[in-house]
């Protein structure tokens, strides 16, 4: 359990108010549990329910069109689909005023804050590394970006994905901690990447990008990502829900969704977290991934039991065969960058000397210095 800082903990009374209505709507609701509490993303669960408090500077149009992809039933198989979120019963909650007329029902504003709510899944467990579900998520980000845009953006259009402007927070928090050794290699990397992986939103251009890319992939820049993946992303539900909700995405009988959608570990998987979904480059969402690989931490055979999983699932981020590098390299070494940052920020936050870090830190802190002294590829 988490703890909330004393400036959230009215919103966190809030949240445990909505979570129970929803809950004991469906006779499911339990003693609430704080999953993050920090500032920029406070999360509880009571029962089955998931309640989230989004960032403050969370734009309300572009969180109404994620929530608008995330309740598609063309993206049933790969997203989890919010719950609506009628105001619960009684005194309305602390600060809470009207939402925008495209986040009605999905959303609420509590305390400044947009608020939604979610079924609760079971998360990934980081004690039994050997069960983590790979292949599935592999196959969940092929759905996701194999999903045809024209059928699925709202009527505003879709936002930016989210993952290259992460990679320039995360310097800025790492900036903030102050210089240290461990950081300055960081900024050496960092200065390193290509403009569009430090978070430039210029858009790549002339042949060398086009050559570094290869024919294969032409244009394809415009597909739906998830723009943070990472295990963490993805839950399983035990239950029914995810096959008798209307949003499968996959028809025909209960049995053979279940084969399709849910494979053979007894539940269905679906990716969570739709703060930074968006069109962009589908590698940034195999670049976490690769990164580990790159750095050690990833063992080979998991690996390619990833990449190989994609690529069975008709995967577009990489060619279907080959060599995947080319595609993967500058969105891998910026995603080495933003977990080194912010593994150094969180030292220096938490008052660990810096020449302590753990072997995670330590090999992600080792992955930029040996980038800092090798050629980026081009900007693509």
């Amino acid at each position: 359990m988490h703890a909330v800082p004393p400036p959230e903990r009215g919103l966190a009374r809030d949240l445990v108010r909505i979570g129970r209505a929803l809950a004991g709507d469906a006779g499911r609701a339990g003693e609430p549990v704080v999953l993050s509490g920090r500032a920029d993303g406070l999360v509880v669960r009571v029962g089955d329910v998931v309640v989230k408090a989004h960032a403050h500077e969370t734009d309300p149009r572009d969180l109404a069109a994620r929530l608008s992809l995330a309740a598609s039933p063309q993206l049933g198989a790969a997203l989890l689909s919010p719950l609506r979120v009628p105001p619960p019963p009684g005194p309305a909650p602390s600060g809470s005023a009207p939402v925008d007329d495209a986040l009605a029902g999905l959303a609420l504003r509590v305390n400044g804050r947009l608020v939604t709510a979610w079924p609760a899944g079971e998360p990934v467990s980081p004690d039994d590394p050997d069960a983590a579900p790979w292949e599935e998520a592999a196959r969940l980000l092929a759905r996701l970006h194999a999903a045809a845009l024209a059928d699925v953006a709202p009527a505003g259009g879709l936002p930016r994905a989210g993952a290259p402007g992460r990679v320039a927070r995360a310097m800025a928090r790492l900036r903030a901690a102050g210089r240290t050794p461990a950081g300055a290699a960081v900024e050496a990397a960092f200065a390193r990447l290509a403009p569009r992986a430090r978070g430039d939103r210029a858009e790549p251009s002339g042949p060398r990008a086009a050559r570094w890319r290869g024919d294969w992939r032409g244009e394809r820049s415009g597909v739906l990502v998830h723009g943070d993946f990472h295990l963490g992303q993805v839950v399983r539900l035990t239950d029914a829900r995810a096959l008798d909700a209307e949003h499968t995405g996959a028809p025909g009988p209960k049995e053979a969704r279940r084969e399709v959608l849910c494979g053979s570990r007894g539940g269905c998987f679906r990716l969570i977290d739709i703060d930074d979904l968006g069109v962009g480059d589908p590698a940034w969402d195999l670049a976490r991934p690769a990164a580990w690989y790159a750095a050690g931490l990833l063992p080979p055979e998991v690996w390619w039991r990833f990449l190989s999983a994609y690529r069975a699932s008709g995967g577009c981020a990489v060619p279907p065969e080959g060599d995947p590098w080319p595609a993967l390299d500058a969105p891998a070494r910026a995603l080495a960058v933003q977990s080194a940052a912010l593994a150094v920020a969180a030292a220096s936050r938490d008052g660990r000397a810096l020449d302590a870090l753990d072997e995670v830190e330590t090999a992600l802190v080792d992955a930029c210095r040996r980038m800092a002294c090798v050629d980026s590829p081009p900007d693509v």
